[in-house]
């Protein structure tokens, strides 16, 4: 099935952009050989089939049985030049667009082709699916009981996005979020943080720009958490009794 990429959905288009950016790779080795690869667990397999829906090429296969693992991925030079024209001057993060100029390269090289890379600097935004893919791929949603005493439990609700290197990109998500960028020596990178009061504009935006994953299903149980501590139902028993169940469902999968 043909798909005029001019007619491509401006909301997925961005969402996946924010995907790729954070679970994708544009591959190239010595040979010759190019690729474009989104990874996901297995699990999760429904969203690149909903990928190769949404573009109208490409394929999705296991990629590890044992780590069970799927992939959606585009050889073909037909589906890379689409590929190319999605990507071309619409890549956020700094490592990303690094990646792609030098896979360009080999693209024209191995094809004979002179496409030129439109350089640009994007600034994440609310007003676009970026950040909601870019979530889908490197974003959590936490909730977690702190008992403070006998009478008193602490529930801390966040929503983290976490990046090796990136630290300006990470700076700028965090001034549209209202969050703060801790860094993380174990993990050798950055983590935006937002906490449970500045939570409204996650919630705002995520509520227009819809997650593709089943990290949705987190997101739903995670914001009955937040409505359940906004209303301060944690500081009765039956209303903690929900956070605890609800908590226990957030990143299970």
């Amino acid at each position: 099935m043909e798909n005029n990429l001019a007619n491509l959905n401006s909301e997925f288009k961005f969402w996946f952009i924010g995907f790729t950016e954070g679970d994708g790779s544009f591959i190239s080795n010595s040979n010759g050989y190019l690729e474009f690869k989104v990874t996901q667990s297995s699990v999760d397999a429904q969203v690149l089939f909903y990928i190769k829906k949404q573009l109208g090429f490409g394929s999705v296969s296991v990629q590890d049985r044992n780590n069970e693992t799927h992939h959606f991925r585009v050889r073909d030079k037909k589906g890379l030049i689409k590929i190319i024209e999605i990507f071309n001057g619409n890549l956020y993060t700094e490592k990303r667009i690094n990646q792609f100029r030098s896979w360009v390269d080999n693209f024209n090289k191995t094809y004979k082709e002179n496409i030129k890379i439109i350089n640009k600097i994007n600034s994440p935004t609310l007003d676009n699916a970026w950040l909601a893919g870019f979530t889908d791929a490197e974003g959590c949603f936490t909730a977690s009981i702190i008992k403070r005493s006998e009478t008193y439990n602490q529930v801390q609700v966040r929503y983290i996005l976490s990046q090796k290197g990136e630290f300006e990109f990470m700076m700028k998500v965090s001034k549209l979020f209202n969050g703060k960028v801790h860094f993380l020596e174990s993990y050798g990178g950055y983590n935006m943080v937002v906490n449970l009061t500045k939570l409204h504009i996650v919630i705002s935006y995520i509520n227009s720009y819809s997650l593709k994953t089943k990290k949705y299903v987190d997101y739903f149980n995670w914001l009955k958490v937040y409505k359940l501590v906004i209303d301060k139902e944690h500081f009765n028993e039956v209303g903690l009794n929900k956070i605890k169940n609800l908590a226990a469902k957030i990143n299970s999968i």
